[in-house]
């Protein structure tokens, strides 16, 4: 099927040497499907033509940065050039609207990226025209506007379902939802630990339908996050043999350290060190070779703490570190046995406790 044109510009990769600096982000010249036709076959794959070549570092973010919705089928993304094709791994559904949106993010080779939202829409068989209808969403979390939130929208009575992303507004914007009730969740997406629960006030889901009569839904969502898993070690540093600093993935609870009876150090048996695979996956019994006392314990930042111990460390030996009753802001303890195992390297002599040791924290 022929592409028609979207704007009257041609593709090309900026000015020529010498001419002025392009600082424009890539603009949809071309569609097939053709925005708002309704001639689409269920086994066409969707091409989006832009006026530059796109940036190809951004293909694993394809997914993200152009939606489909309906979600059904999946679509692989494949980036040729200044072109973006849709493969669909299974046909598309019948008399049904399909929005491809274009999120802000999306780059040129040069780097600029767009800052606005641009959807096609397009139905599927020949027969049905554009579904005329709108969902827009707020999502908030008390009265600030959740960035990159997700907004889910399920049918009660359908095998499909439509996710968008909110703008740096909490705004989230469809077009062309197919008539029907559902089910609607709006929630934010973080990598977390194992363990951290997502809870949602009233009003976080709601129900509707749409329809000739009632082609609009309007909602704010508020939403928040409770962690319930303890602060996790993110990176354990050695910066010299007389300190071991901790860097947690979430911000401790108060402004004092853990006292160090809350903190265990070992150095692993003799012959752990030389072995040549991850600290992570020796056996907890033999990195827990001999306990090393504690001196002293500091807070070097709201996710950092310092360890010295008596004993300097030395250098491509192998330790573990454990911590017992440390709290993040929202009270999760770490439990016994939770911590890291780590080798320690470091440039210089070992010092002793005769010798000044800075606590110097460093990037957190």
């Amino acid at each position: 099927m022929a592409m028609v044109a979207l704007a009257a510009a041609c593709a090309s990769e900026g000015f020529p040497p010498g001419g002025p600096e392009d600082l424009q982000p890539p603009v949809l010249v071309e569609s097939d499907p053709a925005d708002r036709s309704v001639n689409a076959q269920a086994d066409q794959s969707i091409r989006l033509r832009f006026d530059e070549v796109i940036d190809d570092r951004q293909l694993r973010e394809l997914p993200r940065l152009i939606r489909v919705n309906p979600d059904e089928p999946e679509f692989e993304h494949i980036l040729d050039d200044e072109t973006v094709i849709l493969r669909a791994r299974g046909p598309m559904l019948d008399g049904l609207t399909y929005a491809v949106t274009i999120m802000p993010g999306l780059r040129d080779r040069g780097g600029n990226a767009t800052t606005r939202a641009r959807t096609v829409l397009f139905s599927v068989g020949g027969e049905a025209p554009i579904t005329l209808s709108i969902v827009r969403a707020t999502v908030v979390r008390d009265t600030t506007p959740v960035v990159n939130a997700l907004y889910r929208i399920e049918g009660r009575e359908a095998d499909f379902g439509y996710t968008m992303v909110a703008d740096s507004q909490g705004l989230v914007t469809m077009e062309g939802v197919a008539y029907g009730e559902y089910v609607a969740t709006a929630w934010e997406e973080r990598v977390r630990p194992e363990g951290w629960q997502e809870t949602e006030e009233p009003g976080a889901r709601d129900t509707f339908a749409l329809g000739p009569a009632n082609r609009s839904h309007d909602a704010t969502y508020r939403i928040f996050v409770r962690d319930t898993t303890p602060p996790a070690v993110r990176r354990i540093e050695t910066p010299h043999s007389g300190i071991v600093r901790l860097v947690f993935d979430d911000s401790l609870s108060g402004d004092d350290p853990p006292p160090p009876s809350a903190v265990r150090l070992w150095e692993a048996a003799s012959g752990i060190s030389g072995r040549d695979v991850p600290v992570d996956s020796l056996p907890l019994e033999e990195v827990r070779g001999r306990r090393l006392a504690i001196v002293e314990v500091a807070r070097l930042g709201p996710v950092m703490i310092g360890i010295m111990p008596v004993v300097p460390l030395e250098s491509g030996k192998v330790y573990r570190v454990e911590l017992t009753g440390l709290e993040n802001r929202a009270g999760a303890a770490t439990r016994e046995g939770e911590g890291g195992t780590f080798r320690a390297e470091f440039e210089g002599p070992r010092r002793f406790r005769s010798e000044p040791i800075p606590w110097s924290p460093g990037p957190p």
